[in-house]
């Protein structure tokens, strides 16, 4: 009995003693006062995905509290608390202060960082969510009072979000490391411009680097790097109280946008077979994405050389710049009687919109309206549409030199540049449609006789907005287009600069147009106009395989399996046995449940159903 009674008194007084010190916290994802995080104590997330704690970069002997992937080995880091304001020798501990906010002590007692709470918390509560968000609130109500999502460092995750809350004055941007091995503020800044045309710029210091082209409805116009794929979904708040960028991912797809300390966007994502990050995309794409390579009035061309133009109407401003490819002055107007001679607007299409030091937005008036409203005034350079509310309505007017223009292959935009009346071209006259979808023609080659639908190219010109760089999806092709029946259809011209000629188009009509198989795309027609030959493909409206080659989706397996399918078919089980010779990853589609479909004939050689193999003496495709 006495025993028992010492045990008993044993346990309560340890438990008292052990009241007095901080609590492990391992497997706890929230603290309350008086408990404290500090040594190698750490809070986790409900679902094991995020850990927030202390840290020493690698090479560092400084000390952080930040947030990182629980899950994941090595430590990624995507956010910091005091990254301006390290710890050092035995580091320090996270507790709250005497009204409520989150304050990090250095091991001297100093404030190091404190949360900057929306207001005192009477009995707060801080939690670290399974979204990565580390918050701060009073116990019992669920408004945040303060929150890491507020404050980002250099790395987006899902549910983060970039931009100004307009009501607080908050601006949420990211901000590079120093060094790979110093978290302190560098010189890099991804942020939200809200000036009436959203956008997405990147600064070096002051010194605009990169700029996304204008949010449009769903999508960053000019900027295919930040559009919606199978796995990815940008998402943009564009109302009175907010203009904010943010962006989520399907299924279980762990991602992230980091701003390198060299000022490089990338968009990563964990691959858990290779147990490592594997980069998606960078947000700068190319040369042409160096914000104002090309001047005032000037567009870049990245498949031109030089990869700088003037716009029509324009002239270099300095001659011997530009033969030294240096654009930096731009362009100037070839006739300066802008104006008072007369003027119209030339319209370039498939481009990405100008920038300018100013600029003028009205959402409730239509293009038209527009245009009459720039005619009036002589400083109004050209306007464009700006249909930002998918509301049909919108145009946006602008003031002094443009810059930062360029053609990009998708999402480009159309936009009015006012010239002199004698350098505008010549409107081309819409096309006239037939009654008839199309007639039925007959393709003659040595080896067989068949029938193949034959479009008028009038139908084609107005399904493809008379080949309009808008619609285009590759080199000579262009899509969606819409047929009268209303079926969208994807459009191959043979172009002059293609390595492909006749007889590959020949080739390719005489081989798909016998092929019938889930896993090779259906040609619907063609069409002869001259010197035009062209093909109607069905469309694939999830592009092409190589364009999401690297993305993490559940559908991988499935697409392996139809293109070995499809190549079965070729090679064994077709009736005219058939070796593609141009098999690679851009001439897999994808339709819009992402079922694979081989494409592009144009190479392709067929052999005798006897043979079990062919020989060729040409070098073609891959």
């Amino acid at each position: 009995m006495e025993k028992t009674k010492f045990t008993l008194l044993f346990f309560v007084t340890c438990c008292y003693f052990l009241s007095l010190f901080p609590t492990a916290l391992e497997a706890e994802d929230e603290i309350t006062p008086p408990q404290t995080i500090s040594g190698n104590q750490t809070l986790v997330s409900p679902s094991q995905n995020f850990e927030l704690g202390f840290f020493s970069p690698a090479n560092s002997t400084h000390i952080y509290l930040g947030i990182w992937y629980k899950r994941i080995p090595n430590k990624t880091v995507i956010w910091i608390a005091n990254r301006d304001k390290p710890l050092v020798n035995s580091g320090g501990s996270l507790t709250f202060s005497d009204d409520g906010k989150l304050i990090l002590l250095s091991y001297t007692g100093g404030v190091a960082w404190s949360s900057n709470s929306s207001g005192p918390a009477k009995n707060p509560v801080a939690q670290l969510l399974d979204s990565g968000n580390f918050v701060l609130k009073d116990y019992g109500n669920e408004r945040y009072l303060w929150e890491s999502f507020d404050c980002p460092s250099d790395t987006l995750i899902p549910g983060m979000k970039l931009g100004w809350n307009f009501k607080t004055g908050l601006n949420r941007h990211l901000t590079s490391w120093k060094t790979t091995s110093d978290p302190a503020s560098g010189e890099y800044t991804y942020s939200v411009d809200p000036r009436g045309l959203p956008q997405l710029f990147l600064h070096r210091g002051n010194k605009q680097i990169f700029r996304s082209g204008p949010w449009y409805g769903q999508q960053f116009k000019g900027d295919l790097a930040l559009s919606a794929n199978p796995v990815f979904k940008p998402i943009f708040v564009f109302d009175s109280d907010e203009v904010s960028y943010s962006y989520e991912t399907k299924d279980t797809i762990i991602s992230r946008f980091v701003l390198s300390q060299s000022g490089l966007i990338q968009h990563f994502s964990w691959n858990d077979h290779h147990s490592s990050w594997f980069s998606e995309f960078s947000v700068q794409g190319d040369r042409c994405d160096d914000y104002g390579l090309c001047g005032a009035y000037g567009s870049c061309y990245i498949n031109s050389s030089p990869v700088c133009k003037c716009l029509k109407g324009f002239e270099p401003k300095l001659l011997q710049e530009w033969e030294r490819s240096e654009w930096s002055d731009g362009c100037v107007r070839k006739n300066t009687q802008v104006c008072s001679n007369g003027d119209a607007f030339q319209q370039f299409t498939g481009m990405k919109l100008p920038d300018a030091a100013e600029f003028r937005t009205n959402y409730s008036i239509s293009i038209d309206h527009c245009e009459k409203e720039c005619s009036k005034n002589c400083s109004c350079v050209g306007y464009a549409k700006l249909d930002i509310n998918a509301s049909g309505k919108g145009c946006i007017a602008w003031f002094g030199d443009l810059l930062d223009i360029r053609e990009v292959s998708v999402n480009g935009q159309d936009f009015y540049l006012r010239v002199a009346a004698s350098e505008v071209d010549k409107n081309i006259e819409a096309a006239k449609q037939t009654g008839s979808q199309f007639s039925v023609g007959r393709v003659r080659s040595e080896r067989n006789e068949f029938e193949l639908p034959m479009f008028e190219i009038g139908m084609i010109e107005a399904a493809t907005g008379n080949f309009s760089n808008y619609n285009k999806i590759g080199e000579g092709g262009f899509g969606p287009g819409q047929l009268p029946s209303g079926q969208e259809v994807a459009v191959k011209r043979l172009s002059e600069n293609s390595g492909q000629g006749p007889q590959e188009f020949k080739n390719e009509v005489i081989l798909i147009s016998q092929l019938q198989h889930r896993n090779l795309v259906k040609l619907l027609g063609c069409c002869i106009d001259g010197e035009d030959k062209i093909l109607i493909y069905e469309y694939m409206p999830n592009r092409s395989l190589d364009s999401l080659l690297f993305g993490c989706w559940k559908k991988r397996l499935d697409i392996i399996i139809g293109i070995a399918r499809g190549i079965l078919y070729l090679h064994r089980d077709s009736r005219l046995r058939i070796i593609h010779r141009d098999l690679k990853a851009s001439n897999v589609l994808l339709d819009g449940e992402m079922n694979p479909k081989i494409s592009d004939f144009g190479m392709a050689r067929m052999f005798g159903g006897d043979q079990t193999e062919a020989k060729t003496k040409r070098v073609v495709g891959t």
